[in-house]
């Protein structure tokens, strides 16, 4: 009887343990919240670094649950678009990883992971031109 219990525990354990590890409680500040910052995305092409304007900007990021009632993180998307000297702000945003995509007419899409560490941290991209078909 206790040899199938042990079993138990040693097949369940380990998927429980990397549950609980990626989507798990995190450490938050005392009062229960997390720390928000600012990013700045500045876009300009590749060649001619030149701002490139009405570039749409996806930020997605993981925002996790309370101090006080542990859940599963949610997914956040925010999307944008860059004004006349290729500029966008997100405000507001909890501080960690994200993930920035960058698409814009004529131009290669964009895609990378940040750690968003301090208030007001300035991202820039470079867009390349497309390859040309062969």
């Amino acid at each position: 009887m206790r040899r199938g219990f042990e079993r138990r525990i040693i097949f369940w354990g380990l998927p429980c343990a990397v549950v609980l590890f990626l989507f798990g409680p995190r450490v938050l500040p005392a009062d229960g919240t997390t720390e928000r910052a600012t990013v700045h995305i500045v876009v300009k092409d590749a060649e001619t670094g030149q701002p490139i304007s009405q570039a749409h900007l996806t930020l997605q990021f993981h925002e996790s649950g309370k101090k006080l009632k542990p859940k599963l993180p949610k997914h956040i998307s925010y999307s944008a678009k860059t004004n006349a000297q290729g500029r966008c702000k997100f405000a507001d945003i909890p501080r960690g990883t994200i993930r920035l995509i960058v698409t814009a007419e004529r131009h290669q899409t964009f895609g990378k992971e940040f750690e968003l560490e301090k208030e007001n941290q300035v991202i820039e991209v470079t867009l390349k031109k497309p390859q040309p078909l062969l």
